[in-house]
């Protein structure tokens, strides 16, 4: 949990890096940096190159609509359980 002082009532946030889903992205969009940039020093082939590209390109694509549908259901959730949120 963050150190941070919050307002009295009010529910900390937790960290990005507290999520197991959020640290298991860093360690794979890593991987495929890592190994874009091994096969660029190592001149792979083109085709080879922009597969790992579009594979890259497909795992952040499906982090963010996963993360965005997971964002819509809780905020569903809380407005049909009659939750309030303090701004």
């Amino acid at each position: 949990m963050s150190t941070e002082e919050t307002r009295p009532g009010s529910i900390a946030e937790p960290s990005p890096l507290d999520s197991k889903k959020f640290v298991a992205y860093l360690v794979a969009d890593l991987g495929w940096t890592v190994l874009m940039g091994y096969g660029v020093y190592a001149k792979m082939d083109w085709p080879l190159l922009m597969a790992m590209v579009v594979t890259k390109g497909f795992v952040q694509s499906g982090y963010i609509l996963g993360q965005a549908a997971l964002d819509k259901y809780v905020r569903v959730a809380k407005i049909t359980s009659g939750i309030k949120e303090d701004k």
